[in-house]
């Protein structure tokens, strides 16, 4: 999951007296790096350049909320010339053919987190298109009430409702969606404008006696590295007694009113500071990190069963490809293939050459599609602007 931020929601912009610039400077600088090093890392197709796919390629196309009249414009332009959407079988009996795919023109379609913007916009396009697209579901967040926010997710009897369709491959997306702390180096703390800017799923999980939160923590929560559960080798739990007392001084100091203060950096860090060496948290044993990455699979597999009558065997990582670790929890519970990002290409290469399954494969982003071969087809700066002021916005305050 990313936030698309080439026109910012009001949603996302600072709230009255909490401005972005209070932020101290070394959070935004270490963002825009991450911003920067993803434009280098990123993977740019040969056809951005208006030539052919590689031979051999099925371009991936990766979506998350899409607009009615932005997505039907984009299936007509496939369709217009000649491109075929593929469900997952059709796209791994291409891909697995010697030396690749020959002829035609094909596409796999894939949207991540099962929002509920997929099955009231994507899907009726889809039936009255014919097109066939992928859709990749976070367990967790599919029942509508844990954890809180999750309401604005597709259900159980929506996800059946595609597998029913025809057009629609449901497959899973992780059980929990979630980021580690993997670090005891603090990133920064929860402020009212970070909160109204970052998704739900974008704040790591957190340690607690009462067990695991998600989802939005409450001002002046300690923030420390983190990156995403199936890619993290190390995960540090917090201490609860550290993270209440940051979040006690934010109420007793006038709640949301504190981060208007032009020192509610250096009280919340001052504190921290002083409480880190009393109040220690620990990092995870081996046993306990896989265990929990495990889980991933587990839960997710049995929800699918117990909902959908089968196992899933696609899967598509959050955020970026996993871990070794975590990929041979993916072939132990029956994935067939998985799906990275555009940075993840030349690992997933390096991991198809040496054979077996899963087979693994990098996606790009929605808005390169109209770069592909054919008539109509849009022009590269502007998509690229949008990328760029994207990424410069996109990076989570401590992933």
């Amino acid at each position: 999951m990313s936030t698309q931020m080439s026109s910012a929601p009001e949603s996302m912009k600072p709230m009255p007296g909490h401005s972005s610039r209070q932020e101290p400077w070394r959070y935004r600088g270490a963002r825009a790096a991450r911003g920067i090093a993803g434009l280098l890392r990123t993977r740019y197709p040969r056809f951005l350049f208006g030539l052919a796919p590689a031979a051999g390629e099925i371009p991936v196309f990766i979506f998350h909320e899409v607009q009615t009249k932005a997505f039907t414009r984009q299936v007509e332009f496939l369709h217009g010339n000649g491109y075929r959407t593929l469900s997952i079988e059709e796209f791994l009996a291409l891909a697995s053919r010697k030396g690749g795919p020959r002829g035609g023109r094909q596409v796999l379609l894939t949207f991540d987190d099962a929002r509920l913007n997929f099955h009231q916009t994507v899907l009726p396009v889809l039936r009255a298109t014919g097109a066939h697209a992928t859709l990749f579901a976070p367990t967790l967040w599919m029942d509508g009430s844990t954890p809180p926010g999750s309401e604005r997710f597709m259900n159980w009897a929506q996800l059946r409702e595609c597998v029913d369709s025809g057009v629609v491959d449901v497959a899973s997306h992780a059980h929990r969606h979630t980021l580690v702390f993997d670090s005891d180096r603090l990133a920064g703390f929860a402020t009212p404008w970070l909160l109204e800017r970052y998704d739900i799923y974008d704040w790591p999980m957190r340690q607690a006696a009462a067990g695991e939160r998600l989802g939005r923590p409450q001002p002046g929560t300690p923030i420390y590295d983190a990156s995403p559960l199936l890619s993290a080798r190390t995960r540090y739990l917090e201490s609860e007694p550290l993270r209440t007392a940051c979040t006690e001084l934010v109420e007793r100091l006038g709640g949301n009113e504190f981060f208007a203060r032009p020192d509610c950096y250096s009280l919340l860090t001052r504190l921290h500071r002083s409480l880190a060496t009393s109040l220690p948290g620990r990092f995870a044993s081996e046993g306990e990190l896989e265990a929990l990455v495990a889980s991933e699979f587990e839960l997710s597999r049995a929800a699918f069963e117990q909902h959908l009558g089968f196992a899933p065997t696609a899967f598509a990582y959050p955020w970026a490809l996993g871990s070794s670790l975590s990929i041979r929890m993916a072939r132990r519970f029956g994935m067939r293939c998985l799906f990275g990002v555009a940075t993840d290409y030349g690992r997933a290469r390096a991991l198809r050459r040496a054979g077996g399954e899963p087979r693994v494969f990098g996606r790009m982003k929605s808005d390169w599609l109209e770069l592909l071969p054919g008539r109509n087809r849009a022009r590269l700066l502007p998509v690229l602007a949008r990328k760029v002021a994207a990424f410069a916005g996109q990076q989570h305050l401590a992933h």
